[in-house]
């Protein structure tokens, strides 16, 4: 019975069909790999365009990290100056406080010894308008009238220029 199954189908399908059955599957299989071949290599593509891409965009950043580093070396070195620049202006202006130091002291001693000077002079020039004042005193008391109201404008003159030179001296005038 199974043969005769057997044989019935065996006359239905030939082997003309089968070869033609096959032959459709392999086309089939065929255009399937075609398809799958053709999707993958416009895939590829993209990603060669995309590798491509970022090839480019590196070469970019490459470029600017270079440029950084030159701007940061260049800014280093102006930074160095700086440095250097601003330790001899503290020198410069150590030296100049220094030396405005040394010279006010020089005025300073100056202008004492001119003060001490002055003193000693108007000491002097009291001592005589005193010795004055006690001449005119004695005068005073023997009672020389008419020389009196002399004495007394001379002495206010006398006393007015020695004020008047102390603080000519002084500065004040």
């Amino acid at each position: 019975m199974v043969e005769s199954i057997m044989n019935k189908i065996a006359e239905k399908i030939s082997a003309q069909d089968i070869i033609k059955a096959n032959l459709q599957a392999e086309a089939a299989e065929t255009e399937r790999i075609k398809q799958e071949t053709e999707r993958m290599r416009q895939e590829a593509e993209q990603y060669k365009a995309q590798m491509e891409e970022m090839k480019q965009v590196s070469e970019e950043y490459r470029n600017v990290i270079q440029e950084m580093r030159n701007d940061a070396q260049d800014y280093k070195k102006q930074l160095q100056e700086m440095k250097e620049d601003t330790r001899e202006y503290k020198d410069k202006l150590q030296e100049n406080e220094t030396k405005i130091h040394d010279v006010g002291v020089q005025v300073y001693r100056n202008v004492q010894a001119i003060i001490e000077k002055g003193e000693a002079k108007n000491r002097e020039e009291f001592k005589e308008l005193c010795n004055k004042l006690e001449y005119i005193q004695v005068t005073a008391e023997t009672k020389n009238s008419a020389v009196m109201p002399l004495v007394i404008v001379t002495m206010i003159i006398a006393l007015a220029d020695l004020v008047f030179n102390i603080l000519r001296f002084l500065g004040i005038i």
